[in-house]
């Protein structure tokens, strides 16, 4: 299943606990996408934070793997999950 997570650094926290943690977050997410558990990357456009669209066998399992993240471990980033399902819209175009 497709789950979209949106990673965004907590409110309140100083940029000087935030950036000895930018390298090893990154070499974790290049783990999980190395590994096909990521699929898609983006930063939100205004640089707030991060969209990631997971692939898992459930919102469970893809959550687990999300709290792996140095910087949701180390408390500095809030985690937004959302399970995604396709959409069948289309489907009325042709009936």
């Amino acid at each position: 299943m497709q789950v979209l997570v949106i990673a965004r650094v907590k409110s309140g926290i100083a940029v000087e606990k935030v950036l000895p943690l930018v390298s090893p977050e990154a070499a974790k997410a290049w783990e999980f996408y190395a590994s096909e558990q990521i699929r898609q990357m983006y930063y939100i456009a205004d640089m707030s934070g991060a969209v990631m669209l997971w692939e898992g066998e459930s919102v469970e399992s893809v959550t687990k793997e999300a709290q792996k993240l140095p910087m949701y471990e180390a408390g500095v980033l809030d985690l937004e999950i959302m399970p995604l399902k396709p959409y069948t819209a289309y489907a009325s175009l042709f009936n």
